[in-house]
């Protein structure tokens, strides 16, 4: 009859060692939600790390910072493995960017510097009062007197102060919040620097490279014709072809953008035309919207989807076909067409001029009669005739000449 109370001190034994357990897990890998309070840093250089427990300087290698913490940067770059999942990428400051410095907690939240945050699921960072949080995906970071979110791919959604921006944020743009709870109407166009960054570089690579190559095309039409040229829905499908299977491709919709340069048109129109998803109509009005709000045509290509390849091959032969259009008003051909292929005339058929003759000392006595030419070897079947005509009237004209200086 006692082996009621015998059960119930193992019970309440086992209680405790559960509990016990438990405590052991959360202040030791996680909190109670069970997200780690552990975050990983693998650092190349320098960097001061801070938790509650004091400050340390970490060199190159792998390290743990528990949370609640921070870090800077004193040399190299770092990346951390946020318990949320998702990384972020940290550097010592250059050119007169500030070192990042991040503080680790519930929300990872860059003070100081830039940062490069790269997210397989979702990641929630914060920077100067506002919150992005980013889905499957790639963003910038720089934190000044304001705050600049910029996203290179992914969705993403930024809020600040309660606010939130209405569209979120697309890839390729980018949104400068000046202080918490202050958010433009719209974002801009992602902006490359003339030399741009070690992070533009690797997601931007492409648009960077189609840059060089269409914004000197662009301006390099323009300058090619007479300024009071004035393009038609003829010129643009002549150069591009492929606008004649557009229906939507009208003289109403050439006419909202003839305002523009004639290379900004054509470069513009070959972007449209070669676009992905959308409507043509709807894509034409994107390309020039984002041109207007101050994107380069390498976002732009990107933007729509366009391969870059088949935009620089269209403009290409767009150029080719165009001797016939680009004349600049002396009435010499801008661009020179290549010459006809496997037409060249055989060699000795047909006219030759001799060259004139060179001026030289007088001779002493007037030169012998010239013999007349030999007739050609294997009869004439009269593709000579021309040449024969024009030796013997110039032979006595060189007579004449000598004669009369003699």
């Amino acid at each position: 009859m006692r082996i009621a109370p015998v059960v119930r001190v193992v019970a309440a034994a086992n209680v405790v060692v559960l509990a016990a357990a438990v405590v052991l897990a959360v202040t030791s890998d996680g909190d109670a939600s069970g997200r780690s309070s552990v975050a990983r840093l693998q650092v190349t250089g320098v960097a001061v790390v801070e938790e509650s427990e004091g400050e340390r300087r970490v060199g190159s290698g792998t390290h743990e910072v528990v949370l609640p913490g921070s870090i800077q940067m004193v040399e190299g770059d770092a990346v951390v493995e946020l318990p949320s999942g998702g990384t972020m990428e940290l550097r010592a400051g250059e050119g007169g960017v500030e070192a990042s410095r991040l503080e680790l907690d519930e929300v990872a939240t860059l003070a100081a510097g830039d940062a490069l945050v790269v997210a397989e699921d979702e990641v929630v960072v914060e920077a100067g009062g506002a919150r992005l949080s980013l889905q499957d995906g790639a963003a910038r970071l720089f934190r000044s007197a304001g705050a600049t979110f910029a996203v290179y791919r992914g969705d993403a959604q930024l809020s600040s102060g309660g606010r939130t921006l209405d569209g979120g944020l697309p890839a390729l743009r980018q949104v400068v919040v000046p202080g918490a709870g202050t958010l433009p109407p719209t974002p801009s166009p992602l902006d490359i620097a003339d030399v741009p960054d070690p992070w533009d570089r690797r997601f931007l690579g492409e648009a960077i490279d189609l840059r060089q190559q269409l914004e000197p095309l662009s301006t390099g039409l323009t300058a090619s014709l007479p300024d009071d040229f004035e393009p038609d829905l003829a010129f643009f499908v002549t150069v591009l072809p492929g606008l004649l299977h557009e229906p939507a491709f009208d003289a109403a919709l050439l006419a909202q953008e003839l305002h523009r340069p004639v290379g900004e048109l054509v470069v513009g129109a070959a972007i449209a035309l070669l676009g992905q998803g959308d409507p043509f109509e709807q894509r034409w009005r994107e390309v020039f919207d984002l041109r207007s709000a101050g994107a380069d045509w390498g976002i732009v290509v990107l933007d729509q989807g366009a391969p870059g390849a088949d935009v620089l091959a269209a403009l290409d032969q767009a150029v080719q076909r165009s001797p016939l259009l680009f004349r600049a008003p002396s009435s010499e051909p801008v661009f020179s067409p290549p010459p006809p292929r496997g037409r060249a005339p055989a060699p000795g058929r047909g006219p030759t001029r001799p060259a004139p003759p060179v001026p030289g000392p007088q001779p002493s006595a007037p030169p012998p009669p010239l013999p007349p030419p030999p007739p050609p070897a294997g009869g004439s079947d009269g593709l000579l005739d021309p040449v024969v005509d024009l030796v013997d009237p110039l032979d006595r004209l060189l007579e004449d000449v000598l004669g009369g200086l003699l």
